[in-house]
């Protein structure tokens, strides 16, 4: 049905570099919380200045994109309402189903090996009727907040408000 929510090729990052990946997550996380253990507000959750987001995937290298969006899709509640900007190729699938269009950014790192993808809900609803979308498989920069939503008995990630940025 939804295969390519959020997609994951090879798996070439080590279980220890997933295990430093998952530590690090949680030690940030937990820098948000203050000595009388309430938790502060952040940036993120505050209003951003025009292109300030909270993860830039980038200017990330290869492999740290990789190990966020993996940490996102093992942990997606530590990145509900952060916002990213992300770099990939537009593809959309149509479901005959549910009569609705998915929308997706494809991000493929440097060996072409690991593919990885991000479903996007659009700003724009036009776009989310597949009225004025990119081509398929052009190189797309997006921006958007980072949310998950249930389907049937599943759960799924996918950034909303999304809309294309110029570079």
């Amino acid at each position: 049905m939804l295969s390519c929510l959020f997609l994951a090729g090879c798996g070439s990052a080590g279980k220890a570099d997933n295990e430093k990946t998952v530590a690090e997550s949680k030690i940030a996380n937990e820098s948000n919380i203050n000595e009388n253990g309430t938790e502060e507000t952040t940036e993120s959750e505050s209003v951003k200045k025009d292109g300030e987001v909270d993860y830039d995937l980038t200017v990330m290298g290869a492999d740290m994109v990789y190990a966020t969006v993996y940490q996102m899709m093992i942990d997606p509640k530590s990145y509900i309402g952060k916002s990213f900007k992300i770099r990939g190729n537009y593809y959309s699938s149509y479901s005959n189903d549910k009569d609705v269009y998915y929308h997706f950014c494809i991000i493929k790192d440097a060996a072409a090996c690991c593919t990885q993808g991000l479903e996007l809900l659009w700003t724009d609803e036009k776009m989310n009727r597949h009225e004025n979308c990119p081509e398929e498989d052009a190189l797309v920069t997006v921006e958007g907040v980072f949310e998950t939503y249930e389907e049937g008995p599943n759960t799924y990630g996918r950034i909303k408000d999304a809309k294309i940025v110029e570079e």
